[in-house]
């Protein structure tokens, strides 16, 4: 049931229209039945999974608080790391055994042996990482007694499954979903308005921007061969707007969601590509999942309080392990080690660029070096995500041979890299996407402001007038559209 399609506008209605007439102490646990009828249609067989997994960590969570109260530190803690492992070990069952069996067998046949012949696919639940990740950290936060262990199952069960926020995040934090939860549920007509605005921008950047993109380059990443190295490098800077588009469309959709529902989720993007260095970027992209890589891996590893070198190793492997997060291929891992070594690198001339800054500390401000900087970001961000863009190892090394080779300078002076797009239609629209897309995310960035906050300032008439149009887009050149194709959120497969 993806967020884009009638069939979720449908649930939605028949969820809510229930919803503001029940009376207030049932209203979330008609959301949570709700929430397992929509993970029962995307993923029915795994319902019981999603059970177990609730049930595991509700029970440990009672456990080990109560283990802490009676001073039984050494119980608690084995509870701990046992609920850990059970659920990493899901984790790890679904999404890397088939990754794990199929480098076993390339590693056997190098002795020209072949005992796992057949490697058996395994197809992971829809939204496993989430959900793992929401269940370790909750465990975590009650061992560490940041938080209070739940007793009421129901609300812990509505934590972990809120439809919402169940496939593709953003991860939540059981504090900040529970103790919603512990008031009465109100219904505000500004959060119906807020909630439409948000979904309304969620659709126009998946239907409009994202998924005409993707149009545009997947022929591209299908057949590289094709193509010249200027027109592979602009499918690329068109692939971080197709993925922005597409998970930041997710993403306002959820938060519009929930919002009409009386609830507050994390926002999980914060004008990105305004980021200069590629250590700011990442506290604007995914940002739920790089705070709860910070919280629950970076820390415990040590962070920065034992030595630089330590420092280093322990953003490797954060970085490393974020890639493998993300898939199960060598692909991925790359991604995640390159995106690591570009902060290690930040970090090693920072005292040189501040040096340097003493003595010309007034070009800081200028226009240039702001440009300079979000275009350098931006260039290094984009790199990376070849190797995310490629099904395999092979295909992203010989894409890149493929574009040294084939670099197709002369299609820059006769802007034969243009021929990329199928029409000038399709250009325009595109075009216009980003441009929105790029002036509110300016607009947010300069201020310091939130997207809703950002659209509620506006008048009336303009508010209604930017509605009515993005309305139009996503009916004329999205979901109606002549060309237009339906795709899944990237996420979907994480």
């Amino acid at each position: 049931m993806e967020f884009h399609s009638f069939q979720y506008l449908l649930f939605f209605l028949v969820v809510y229209t229930i919803y503001i007439v029940l009376p207030n102490k049932f209203r979330y646990i008609w959301l949570l039945a709700a929430s397992y009828f929509f993970y029962y249609c995307a993923n029915a067989r795994y319902v019981p999974l999603l059970l177990g997994i609730t049930l595991l960590a509700w029970l440990s969570g009672i456990g080990i608080e109560q283990a802490q109260r009676r001073n039984k530190t050494v119980m608690a803690k084995r509870l701990f790391v046992l609920t850990i492992i059970l659920d990493l070990g899901i984790l790890c069952y679904f999404k890397y055994t088939g990754f794990l069996l199929d480098n076993l067998k390339h590693f056997t046949t190098l002795f020209h042996t072949n005992t796992l012949s057949a490697i058996k696919d395994i197809l992971p639940p829809l939204g496993i990482s989430f959900i793992i990740f929401q269940s370790v950290s909750y465990t975590a936060d009650v061992y560490k007694q940041t938080i209070p262990a739940e007793r009421n199952a129901i609300k812990f069960a509505f934590y972990l499954a809120f439809f919402p926020k169940l496939v593709s995040g953003p991860i939540e934090r059981a504090g900040t979903i529970i103790e919603q939860l512990r008031s009465p549920i109100r219904l505000h007509l500004a959060d119906l308005k807020e909630g439409l605005s948000l979904i309304l921008m969620g659709l126009f950047l998946k239907l409009v921007l994202s998924d005409n993109i993707a149009a545009v380059i997947n022929p591209v990443f299908a057949s590289w061969q094709d193509y010249s190295g200027l027109q592979i490098a602009l499918a690329l800077a068109l692939f971080a707007f197709q993925i922005y588009g597409d998970f930041g469309g997710y993403s306002y959709i959820a938060l519009g969601s929930a919002r009409i529902l009386g609830f507050q989720l994390s926002n999980n993007f914060e004008s990105p590509f305004h980021a200069e260095s590629v250590s700011e970027f990442w506290t604007r992209w995914h940002i739920t999942l790089n705070n709860w890589l910070r919280d629950y891996l970076y820390i415990p590893l040590g962070g920065n309080r034992k030595g630089t070198l330590r420092k280093y190793v322990n953003t490797m492997i954060v970085f490393l392990l974020s890639g493998l997060w993300h898939g199960a291929e060598w692909t991925f891992v790359i991604w995640g080690g390159l995106n690591g070594l570009y902060i290690i690198a930040e970090n090693v001339m920072k005292s040189t660029c501040k040096k340097a800054h003493r003595h010309g500390s007034s070009a800081e401000d200028r226009f240039s070096t702001h440009l300079r900087r979000r275009v350098i970001t931006f260039l290094l961000f984009d790199f990376a995500l070849l190797f995310f863009s490629m099904p395999n190892l092979s295909s992203a090394l010989g894409m890149i041979r493929h574009s040294v080779t084939q670099p197709g300078i002369r299609e820059l002076f006769n802007f034969g890299f243009l021929d990329l797009f199928p029409d000038i239609k399709t250009f325009a629209v595109i075009t216009l996407a980003l441009l929105i897309l790029l002036w509110t995310d300016t607009i947010i960035y300069r201020e310091k402001i939130s997207y809703t906050t950002f659209f509620f300032r506006q008048s009336s008439a303009f508010r209604w007038l930017i509605s009515i149009m993005a309305i139009c887009m996503i009916i004329f050149f999205g979901a109606y559209g002549d060309t237009y194709e339906q795709t899944q959120f990237i996420y979907f497969q994480f």
